[in-house]
């Protein structure tokens, strides 16, 4: 995610929240002091997304929080705290917007912003649980799955190098490359906003289920199948610099890293490729919008592509991501969906 624009977007949510306030109480509708009437009955918390799949993914998190905790105890890895002040302060923001939205209703349309309030901010506890996660998955030190990744895209008649040197040969390429590998973070923060304002409510939900089940099972996979990843392996230069990345996973897996900084955080993971399966994600959940779904479809085959063609990724951790989405997309389908329409 984009930090200075999450930032940005809560300083908005903020002054809102503070114009809101003040607007409602002009209007009569609340007591600036003590929020609804006294003889008012607050509205129903599934309104306002703490609904039986709101609660599923809060869970998600909490779990994924108790496994990281034992990852990085078992490793001996600990977190600068003083660091996480950035995420700690965007996430009260989220936390404080939304309950001023709960405590002081107003237009009905509101409680569909607090919905979406509510999921961006377990999206976001997710990533700040499980990125941190990853360092401590590392730190177990499971042996390097390399070997098997590059006889994988042998047996498939591929090679990453020559992928990547034909990359090196062509400049435009590369720099496309680049900018469209480098469109992740952005889509996903994007995905949500688009469809908020569409105001898609299943698809915004359906889309924050996978994001959770899909970023869990890349995580738990970098546990038992670490990557040194294929620059290291088969020892040539990527396109894109990945000396930080690279540095940290032999840091972290070989135990002389063993402080956690959020201001210094990277994505490790290679088997599977988050990278595609966020592609995958975002480009599914506009599967119906077909204006939408063609541009960004081009997009993402270009995403895809880009992660081997730089060198940042094996074929078969592109490969490995589809039937993970696949995977994802059967379980919201088998009980996720009922989660969502249980309070209806």
């Amino acid at each position: 995610m984009s930090f200075p624009l999450l930032c940005a977007v809560a300083a908005l949510l903020a002054t809102w929240t503070f114009l809101r306030r003040r607007r409602l109480a002009a209007a009569g509708d609340i007591d600036v002091w003590g929020g609804v009437d006294a003889g008012s009955a607050l509205p129903a918390l599934s309104r306002f997304g703490f609904n039986p799949l709101g609660r599923l993914l809060l869970a998600f998190n909490a779990i994924a929080l108790a496994v990281g905790i034992a990852f990085l105890s078992a490793g001996h890895v600990t977190i600068d705290w003083p660091t996480a002040w950035l995420s700690a302060a965007l996430l009260s923001a989220l936390v404080v917007v939304w309950l001023n939205l709960y405590f002081m209703p107003g237009a009905p349309w509101e409680a569909f912003v607090a919905e979406v309030l509510f999921v961006t901010f377990v999206m976001l506890l997710l990533t700040n649980v499980l990125v941190p996660m990853q360092y401590g998955a590392l730190a177990l030190r499971a042996p390097y799955a390399d070997w098997w990744l590059a006889k994988a895209d042998a047996s498939l008649g591929v090679s990453v190098p020559a992928m990547t040197s034909w990359t090196w040969g062509h400049p435009r390429v590369a720099l496309l490359a680049k900018v469209v590998y480098f469109t992740f973070a952005p889509q996903m923060l994007l995905t949500v906003l688009a469809l908020a304002v569409g105001r898609d409510r299943e698809r915004l939900w359906e889309f924050a289920f996978h994001f959770h089940v899909c970023l869990i099972l890349t995580i738990a996979s970098l546990a038992i199948w670490p990557s040194a990843c294929a620059p290291v392996f088969y020892r040539f230069e990527p396109t894109i610099d990945t000396t930080r990345a690279i540095a940290q996973i032999r840091g972290f897996h070989d135990g002389l890293l063993t402080v956690v900084r959020f201001d210094d955080l990277d994505g490790l993971v290679s088997f599977p490729s988050f990278h595609v399966a966020g592609a995958l994600l975002v480009t599914w959940a506009f599967r119906d919008r077909r204006r939408i779904l063609v541009p960004l479809a081009v997009l993402n085959a270009g995403l895809c592509l880009s992660t081997v063609f730089t060198g940042e990724h094996y074929v078969i951790d592109v490969i490995a991501a589809v039937p993970l989405v696949g995977a994802s997309v059967a379980a919201w389908r088998w009980g996720g969906r009922r989660q969502l329409t249980a309070d209806a």
